[in-house]
């Protein structure tokens, strides 16, 4: 007896499919990375199909010329910040003078000028010595998220010229989230179709998941027969690749 009810209960847990579709595998995230600065292509870390985690350095640009910028912004701004103190120093002598009847309002406001001008410059240097060390920081280019690295399109000595191109150097998927796409005809779309669970089965193995999205554009489907887009998200072991051909059943209400 005891058997026959926890047999009834897991048949009455098991979700029940409404329809299966075909539909094709894809990574869920997909990053296509490019360089910030120009510089050439120092070395590569990662090879393709490695698996990469989060942080973990993928490629280094040669930066002799972005350090010797860093440096020279460097000693710009080092070099103007005793200006600014020495005027800022003959302000205030100036502020006091002319507060004793000593000094002219035309003198104190060239004095006023002078500090002024002397802090804008030291601004305008500290600004550019930032913007140096974020260049100099972007010639190391890491995972922005943990996956496996699908292609890698550049090489060492190679010259990236950001000007000229939007150059992709490596691209990294996230392969342990994936989505399929399928084609669901147009009879059976309904926005109730969102978040409903669906499995995902290739050969031997089922992965579960869920609807994600229904399109909005019909399209021509089997023998020409109205349809749409189902979009279904899921887990996986990272093993899958995209592009595989795989059957979505996707659950009842």
């Amino acid at each position: 007896m005891r058997f026959l009810l926890t047999l009834l209960l897991v048949i009455g847990s098991s979700p029940v499919f409404a329809f299966d579709l075909d539909g094709q595998t894809d990574f869920a995230q997909r990053l296509h990375l490019n360089s910030s600065v120009s510089a050439r292509v120092e070395s590569i870390a990662v090879a393709v199909g490695q698996q990469v985690t989060q942080g973990e350095l993928l490629l280094t640009l040669e930066t002799t010329s972005l350090r010797a910028s860093a440096d020279m912004a460097r000693a710009e701004a080092d070099a103007l910040a005793p200006r600014v103190e020495k005027m800022k120093t003959e302000l205030g002598k100036a502020q006091e003078l002319f507060d004793r009847d000593s000094l002219a309002q035309v003198e104190l406001q060239n004095a006023e000028q002078d500090h002024t001008i002397a802090q804008a410059k030291l601004q305008a240097a500290q600004a550019n010595l930032v913007r140096a060390e974020y260049r100099l920081s972007q010639a190391e280019i890491r995972a922005p998220i943990s996956g496996i690295v699908l292609a890698i399109e550049a090489r060492p000595g190679q010259y990236i010229n950001t000007r000229v191109s939007n150059q992709t150097l490596l691209t990294i998927v996230d392969n342990k989230s994936m989505i399929v796409t399928a084609l669901l005809p147009m009879e059976q779309w309904s926005e109730k179709l969102l978040q409903r669970k669906a499995r995902v089965s290739f050969q031997k193995q089922t992965y579960q998941g869920r609807v994600i999205g229904i399109g909005r554009r019909v399209t021509s489907g089997d023998n020409n027969h109205p349809a749409t887009s189902l979009q279904v998200k899921f887990a996986t072991n990272g093993r899958l690749p995209a592009g595989l051909s795989v059957r979505i059943s996707v659950a009842d209400e």
